[in-house]
């Protein structure tokens, strides 16, 4: 136990892959290669076998068909060296593979205890991503629909969702995890490598679940992530109208549209100081009492002709003026 613990150490320390494989994007976090290594212990196993065994099927065809004059071979009915080999064989592979699954699970599962780990909070909602990054060295919180992580340092995702289930899933990391609502699914990595890299929902969540995607950006040192975060998610030092249009391409770019086209909820163009019909016959002027009521609490007046399929959304002050002046200049 204690050489294979040293063996898979050793593998665990080689350098990175730093172009991928055939089958997998280049590996750009920690676990990534015992991944990988795992990945190809199996798959190599269940050739060798699949080569072996249509191999024998195939010798045994031609070596006992049926032929004018040949005589038939006693079927033998015990064997113990062939019965132990194929128990005993199997048996040890299969001890191989679970050995190297624990170690890199439990790799993946236990950050390091003795660094600091950041704490990002994960949000996956119909049909968008959002990071809350918290303290230090920021001014308050800051929420981006990137995520952005400095190399070489490890963070923790703290991870729920308000609606379905979602499942956050890094190619280039190798990790992967449900967002649950009504719990915290946590998840840990270390990114070894800058650059930006694809982040997907894994789960179908419904009707927009493909353009569930988003981005990793892992930067080189914390000035740069510390200055991308503050410019991407601090809306308040942006004008109204800008603010307003960041929250729009966020939040309600997969539901609502902009050019009269019919989506999941109603178009945004031409909706604001309209009288809307709702499904229960009633008529609603679009105002700010009545968007903050449709984003605080979606299900309570819905607009005739659409389902009732949007999540709530929790705003600040400065962040429903942006959405108010963003709704006004589509009016003409």
């Amino acid at each position: 136990m204690t050489s294979m613990t040293g063996l898979l150490g050793i593998i665990g320390s080689l350098p990175l892959a730093r172009q991928g494989s055939f089958w997998f994007p280049p590996q750009a976090s920690s676990v990534a290669a015992g991944t990988d290594l795992l990945y190809d212990i199996i798959l190599w196993l269940c050739v060798a076998f699949f080569v072996a065994i249509c191999g024998a099927t195939a010798l045994f065809v031609v070596k006992y068909r049926k032929r004018p004059g040949h005589k038939e071979e006693k079927t033998a009915t015990h064997n113990l060296m062939m019965e132990v080999t194929w128990s005993v064989v199997p048996l040890a592979l299969l001890m191989v593979v679970f050995g190297i699954s624990m170690y890199w699970y439990l790799e993946m599962i236990n950050p390091p205890k003795d660094e600091k780990v950041y704490d990002i909070t994960v949000r996956g909602q119909k049909w968008v991503w959002s990071f809350k990054y918290d303290g230090d060295p920021f001014d308050g919180q800051m929420v981006t629909p990137t995520l952005h992580v400095i190399k070489d340092q490890p963070y923790r995702l703290v991870m729920d969702s308000p609606d379905v289930i979602h499942s956050m899933y890094l190619p280039a990391f190798r990790v992967k995890q449900d967002c649950v609502p009504g719990r915290y699914n946590k998840l840990w990595f270390r990114p070894t490598m800058a650059g930006e890299f694809p982040l997907y929902c894994t789960e179908y969540c419904g009707d927009d679940h493909s353009n569930m995607i988003t981005t990793v950006i892992v930067h080189e040192d914390a000035n740069s992530w510390r200055d991308a975060i503050i410019k991407e998610g601090d809306l308040k030092n942006k004008p109204p109208l800008e603010r307003g249009q960041i929250i729009y391409e966020r939040n309600c770019k997969t539901c609502h549209t902009v050019d009269g086209k019919k989506s999941t909820g109603p178009s945004f163009k031409g909706i604001w100081g309209k009288e809307e019909e709702m499904s229960d016959g009633s008529k609603v002027l679009v105002d700010e009492a009545y968007v903050r009521e449709s984003l605080n609490e979606p299900g309570k007046r819905i607009v005739k002709g659409y389902p009732n399929s949007m999540t709530p959304f929790k705003f600040q002050d400065h962040e429903y003026e942006g959405i108010f002046a963003y709704l006004k200049s589509l009016k003409d």
